[in-house]
């Protein structure tokens, strides 16, 4: 996903800039925060995790009673709307993180329980680990004539 920076000059008088920064250091910052908590402790979390994804609603729903909280109390509305559409990135990519992971770990464990020691192919083979060799070696030579090697 490619992202866009949009740099632009803010031009207001002082108080505007301090007003500004105020309800995004003093108010929208922790909200974002307060929403980050309250995903991560929702009954379902773990299931979202396992899925690789979580419903959007959800933030939407965790935000509605914060926004009569004093704590995120006067806050305009596209700041709770920002406040949910960053809080549903943030866990949309470390989900998708996630299962990544888990599927790497997952092909990774195929991939040792692939690799049986000598007893435990010779038992789920029935053959014996001679035969197993010279077959084994068989193959290779006929790969090796081949175009291949």
């Amino acid at each position: 996903m490619s992202q866009i920076t949009i740099q632009c000059r803010l031009v207001a008088s002082e108080s505007s800039r301090h007003q500004l920064w105020k309800l995004m250091a003093e108010l929208n910052t922790p909200l974002i925060n307060e929403l980050l908590h309250q995903v991560n402790q929702h009954p379902e979390f773990e299931t979202w995790r396992q899925k690789g994804k979580h419903p959007n609603s959800v933030v939407k729903k965790l935000c509605e009673p914060l926004k009569t909280d004093p704590r995120f109390i006067g806050q305009p509305g596209r700041f709770y709307a920002s406040a949910r559409a960053l809080v549903n990135y943030i866990y949309k990519s470390w989900f998708a993180l996630m299962k990544r992971s888990q599927f790497q770990l997952e092909g990774k464990n195929r991939w040792l329980e692939m690799l049986n020691s000598d007893v435990e192919l010779v038992e789920s083979s029935g053959v014996s680990l001679d035969s197993l060799r010279t077959k084994a070696a068989e193959i290779l030579v006929q790969f090796c004539s081949s175009q291949y090697c």
